[in-house]
């Protein structure tokens, strides 16, 4: 059977349909960052901190926590981790870059780039002194700002929070696996 050049690429088009149609039913694409669950409940939980997430995080780790170009992430699958994977990449690694970390000029290669994340705590006292960025802005959002952004990316991430909240007299208990 001979074909023409139309009809072959009539033909030709008709695959790619059907093999585009058939993996767009059959294949699912699970999303980087918080789940839409645990995004909901982290919004009933702590509407204030999904305020300051947005206002403050989600241009430079992206609106689910899923990490943008040197920013890691901080919800979702290996977020939080009690160390880093390579905070010089997020979780995609479409977004990946070679550019420096900004104020990262000290860091010894091979050492942890902070303490290790076992607490609400030590999450808390890694924002709170070193976000937002650039570095001149770290700090500078008030106590409670904080507070609400840690049991807002807590609650994201399916952490067992305490009644009320995570807060200063608590944070200390509240384990992060």
């Amino acid at each position: 059977m001979s074909l023409r050049p139309q009809q072959m690429r009539s033909w030709i088009a008709g695959l790619v349909g059907a093999a585009l149609s058939f993996g767009l039913l059959h294949c699912s694409v699970t999303p980087l960052g918080a789940t839409d669950s645990g995004i909901a409940k982290a919004r009933v939980a702590s509407p204030p901190g999904a305020d300051a997430f947005d206002r403050e995080c989600a241009s430079c780790h992206g609106k689910r926590g899923e990490g943008l170009t040197i920013a890691p992430a901080v919800m979702g699958a290996g977020s939080l981790a009690e160390y880093p994977r390579n905070d010089a990449s997020s979780s995609d690694p479409a977004f990946a870059t070679s550019a420096p970390v900004q104020g990262d000029s000290a860091h010894v290669p091979g050492q942890a780039k902070r303490d290790p994340f076992h607490t609400a705590q030590d999450v808390y006292d890694y924002v709170s002194s070193r976000m937002p960025l650039p570095k001149s802005a770290a700090g500078t959002l008030k106590p409670e700002e904080y507070w609400a952004i840690v049991n807002y990316l807590l609650v994201a991430n399916g952490v067992a929070i305490p009644a009320g909240g995570v807060t200063e007299a608590n944070a200390k208990s509240v384990a992060l696996r």
